[in-house]
């Protein structure tokens, strides 16, 4: 009997939920710098942020810029939700 209770304690180890991840602030400082560069190529490609860039005043910037922005934006929420 005693071999049979060292199973079934064993069982109940191994189901165990695993311990929660916890999150990664690397993961969440990459997924802001990330939006922020979205947000600055969305800037000049509007021509708010001027210099001297090919990405100034050329709207493909402002598309790739808000994708940018929303892939960060993603991440970064995801990032939080996992707390």
């Amino acid at each position: 009997m005693l071999g049979a209770d060292r199973v079934s304690m064993a069982h109940a180890i191994a189901m165990q939920d695993p311990a929660p991840k916890p999150r990664s602030s690397l993961r969440i400082w990459l997924a802001v710098a990330v939006a922020l560069a979205g947000g600055v190529w969305m800037l000049q490609g509007l021509g708010i942020l001027t210099g001297r860039s090919f990405m100034v005043g050329d709207p493909l910037w402002v598309v790739i810029g808000a994708l940018t922005v929303v892939a960060g934006g993603a991440v970064l929420a995801r990032e939080l939700r996992r707390r």
